[in-house]
């Protein structure tokens, strides 16, 4: 009778847990976007809330928290509460330098607080000035700067981030001195520039992708872009600087282990979806996707590489 009563158990339990993965997703997925309407991350999150039709049983809803360099919204995902049905877009270098930059004391979220679920697109970043200004290279940009240390404005989504580290390795490889205008995503940013309140903007490909009269004086990639070829890297300048973000997904700190396997294989599954990417490349972004494990090694690398360059710029002890 016990074999019996044991059996019968068995094979109840094994029924209702394939039941018990199938209930999730019972409702939309909030995805949340950390900046600004118009910005690469809001290129990057629009597409997967369109092309996640059809892949995800609900939709993914984007929602933004702007504010602070991206803090306000990671702070908001981290005390988010882990059902799975709250996940964001996190950035790097952003979600390791503010952490790390923060004054002691001071509310906010730390990095491990952010439990990556994939890296989506990398977005390599460009020294950029408009069409118009006086500037046709980085030689002449940076000669025009060590002549008249902080007199050229340069705007940046915000201080800490890694428009913010980009513009400190510049510096430092070049001798030359700016004043750094930050504004809260590069959908301000690129206004700036177009109007003249900004001289230059180190920032994101992504963002000079999509402006228009815009030259790009040198980019951070390793090896020449694929989507601006024409524009030098650093190295071939003789500058020592690589610098790109790496955008991926997260969630809070231990969602269901069913929601974050479904997560897992519909952004794989999204991710590998030849049209997906095509959108993602007309969007000014490089496809780039890497799982969980690959992602967090990723943020383990950029968090050594931050704190080497902060080191160095005497911002860390």
């Amino acid at each position: 009778m016990k074999r019996v009563f044991l059996s019968m158990f068995l094979v109840v339990g094994l029924l209702a847990a394939p039941a018990f993965a199938a209930d999730y997703p019972t409702k939309p997925i909030t995805l949340m976007t950390a900046f600004n309407p118009g910005g690469g991350s809001d290129v990057s999150h629009r597409l997967l809330e369109k092309y996640a039709k059809g892949i995800f049983a609900e939709p993914l809803v984007v929602i933004y928290k702007p504010g602070a360099g991206g803090e306000i919204g990671w702070t908001w995902l981290a005390q988010a509460k882990p059902d799975g049905y709250t996940i964001g877009g996190v950035d790097l270098p952003h979600i390791v330098l503010q952490p790390m930059l923060r004054p002691s004391g001071q509310a906010g979220y730390t990095t491990n607080q952010l439990s990556p679920i994939c890296n989506l697109v990398y977005d390599a970043d460009v020294v950029m000035v408009p069409e118009k200004s006086p500037w046709k290279t980085f030689a002449e940009f940076i000669e025009h700067a060590k002549a008249n240390p902080g007199k050229i404005k340069v705007a940046t989504v915000g201080k800490l981030t890694g428009d913010h580290l980009f513009l400190m390795q510049i510096e430092k490889a070049t001798g030359a001195k700016f004043t750094q205008v930050p504004y809260p995503g590069s959908g301000k940013a690129i206004p700036a520039l177009q109007s003249g309140e900004a001289d230059a903007y180190f920032g994101s490909g992504s963002s000079f992708l999509r402006m228009e009269n815009t030259r790009g004086l040198a980019i951070g990639s390793p090896e020449r872009y694929e989507l601006c070829p024409d524009v030098p890297t650093f190295k071939e300048l003789g500058y020592d600087i690589t610098s790109g973000k790496y955008r991926g997904i997260a969630s809070p700190l231990n969602i269901p282990k069913d929601a974050r396997d479904y997560l897992e294989s519909k952004f794989r599954e999204l991710c590998a979806d030849p049209e997906y990417q095509k959108a993602v490349k007309a969007g000014g972004l490089m496809p780039d996707y890497r799982d969980s494990a690959a992602f967090a090694e990723i943020i383990k690398n950029e968090e050594a590489r931050a704190r080497a360059i902060l080191t160095e710029f005497g911002l860390l002890k």
